[in-house]
Formats: C-alpha cells, sequence, structure tokens
C-alpha cells in the first residue's frame, strides 16, 4: 500500500500558503523576509536518528535565507530555499556575523 503523503492525490488536498505575513516568531525571537535562520533537530524522531534534519552539518549548509513567510491552517511557515515550506517554530534566528 502506497503512503498517503507521496500520493498526489493527498498533496492537492492541501490548501496553498498564503503568503500574508511580513514577520514570523521562530524558537529565539522574530524573522523577517532575507533573515537567516537554520532549523532544529527534530525532537519528535526516535534518537538517533539519520534524517537531514537530526544529522549534523557543517553551517554553511544549515543556514538558509528566508525568501516569504506565510500562513495556512493557523500556523506561521517560512519559505525556504527550494520552495520547501518550514514552519517557523522549528527554525532558530541566525544573526549575521
Amino acid at each position: 500500500m502506497a503512503l498517503a503523503h507521496l500520493n498526489a492525490q493527498w498533496r492537492l488536498t492541501v490548501p496553498p500558503l498564503q503568503m500574508n505575513l511580513k514577520e514570523a516568531p521562530v524558537s529565539n525571537g522574530v524573522v523577517r523576509v532575507g533573515d537567516k535562520v537554520r532549523e532544529l533537530p527534530a525532537t519528535h524522531h526516535i534518537q538517533p536518528c539519520a534524517c537531514t534534519l537530526c544529522r549534523k552539518r557543517p553551517d554553511e549548509e544549515r543556514v538558509l535565507s528566508v525568501y516569504a513567510i506565510g500562513s495556512r491552517n493557523d500556523t506561521v511557515y517560512l519559505v525556504l530555499p527550494g520552495g520547501y515550506e518550514c514552519p517557523a517554530s522549528e527554525v532558530e534566528r541566525v544573526d549575521a556575523a
């Protein structure tokens, strides 16, 4: 049986992201478009976990720019490179050095 999240019909039921926000609260502050963020390790994953999020990687691979900020179903998302929509609660702000 195919996994539901891989099924094209399942993906079509997700409403589009509403690009209606100028800033978003993250784990350690607030970010705006153009700010740098880093995804936090996935605490809900069984550890040790080797997924991209949990795996240790150099900062230059983990720090990403926020391209847009929007919401869907009362959840705030950051749009990161590649169109990846990440919940704002799962990232931290990275201050420029």
